[in-house]
């Protein structure tokens, strides 16, 4: 049995399919795309039936912020980044669009850690976990 403080993430390139837990696709893309460790997300066909097509708007966030992701039919590819120029994040106002879906909104807040970004919509939350932003004021976010 691997103990939680023995997991370590790969960084090199992996695949990993996630037919059998698809509502996790969107936080391991968001984390691998913050710390540049190429991976292919496999398995995610079901994510363009949900509240919005998951895998587009994981596409169209992740790239809007300067992260290299590419859609190949229904596999994620998050790819090396040149984003390295942390303070041109810190400068600008970032905005990310949830598509009024709970689990965009909850993958990507995390990234206020690195620079000031802006969750659109952010009561979307209230559908799967109401007192997200609450929590994370508690382990010291900022949230407004």
């Amino acid at each position: 049995m691997t103990k939680t403080s023995d997991f370590r993430l790969p960084t090199s390139g992996f695949t990993f399919d996630l037919t059998n837990c698809p509502d996790l696709a969107q936080t391991i893309a968001v984390t691998c795309a913050a710390l540049n460790v190429p991976a292919k997300l496999t398995g995610l066909s079901t994510l363009r039936i949900k509240e919005t097509d998951r895998i587009a708007a994981l596409q169209n966030e992740l790239n809007k912020l300067g992260y290299n992701a590419e859609v190949e039919n229904d596999d994620l590819i998050i790819l090396p980044s040149l984003r390295t120029d942390r303070h041109s994040c810190e400068s600008r106002n970032l905005s990310i669009k949830t598509y009024n879906d709970h689990r965009v909104a909850m993958a990507f807040a995390p990234l206020a850690l690195l620079y000031p970004i802006t969750i659109e919509n952010p009561e979307v939350v209230i559908k799967s976990y109401p007192d997200f932003w609450e929590d994370l004021k508690v382990v010291g976010f900022s949230v407004f």
